[in-house]
């Protein structure tokens, strides 16, 4: 790579080794694999979508709006902010990928494990030479359309806990399962994941089939 490239490594994605190439539908479930028992596991191939391990089962859900599933923090975000690069890479060597869509950015490829490469302001990535390169010399065009979803996506029901600020509940399958927020973190009900807080009302209340799982 040249000087002008400025490499910025968001993410090393272990769990890819575990994910593999799978999708929900068609191979072993990652969250079946030992020691998976209660969390969030990115999809290794769709950035807006991640599986949501209950039980040591994936249940694969789509994040809203178009956003990206940030494996690093659990939540959704928009793609800018998401740590996301689905796993494309070959087992071995070290190989430079484009991102489809985006120029500023792309894919490297180490012994079979992605990380984010990020160009400099004013330069694309230019796929033949593996390196970036001045906008108008690529062939790269950023695509400014947004796609709408063609199913409904499949959102996760969440909710804070009346009685607990440190909780929060999830829907599933009609019955509701009590998650804890990390310690010193409480559950936001407006951005819908825990957060530091110092006020906290808590209020008198039972939720019927409880079920406490591990922090996430």
């Amino acid at each position: 790579m040249t000087s002008a490239t400025k490499l910025s490594v968001i993410g090393v994605f272990g769990l890819m080794a575990i994910i593999g190439c799978a999708t929900a539908q068609t191979t072993v479930d990652p969250c079946a694999e030992p020691g998976v028992t209660e969390a969030f596991l990115p999809h290794p191939t769709d950035c807006t979508k991640y599986f949501s391990c209950y039980g040591g089962k994936g249940y694969e859900q789509t994040c809203p709006d178009g956003k990206f599933f940030d494996p690093m923090n659990n939540w959704c975000d928009i793609p800018e902010k998401a740590n996301c690069v689905v796993n494309n890479c070959p087992p071995d060597g070290i190989v430079y990928l484009p991102i489809p869509d985006v120029c500023d950015r792309f894919t490297i490829c180490i012994g079979g494990v992605a990380f984010e490469g990020v160009c400099d302001d004013n330069l694309y990535f230019d796929a033949e030479l593996q390196e970036c390169n001045l906008k108008n010399e690529t062939n790269c065009v950023v695509n400014p359309c947004v796609q709408p979803p063609p199913d409904p996506p499949v959102e996760l029901e969440i909710y804070p806990n009346p009685a607990n600020c440190q909780q929060y509940l999830i829907c599933l399958q009609g019955e509701p399962i009590i998650r804890n927020c990390a310690p010193n973190l409480f559950f936001d009900p407006t951005l819908l994941h825990c957060v530091e807080a110092e006020d906290c009302i808590e209020e008198t209340a039972t939720v019927m089939n409880e079920l406490e799982v591990d922090v996430w």
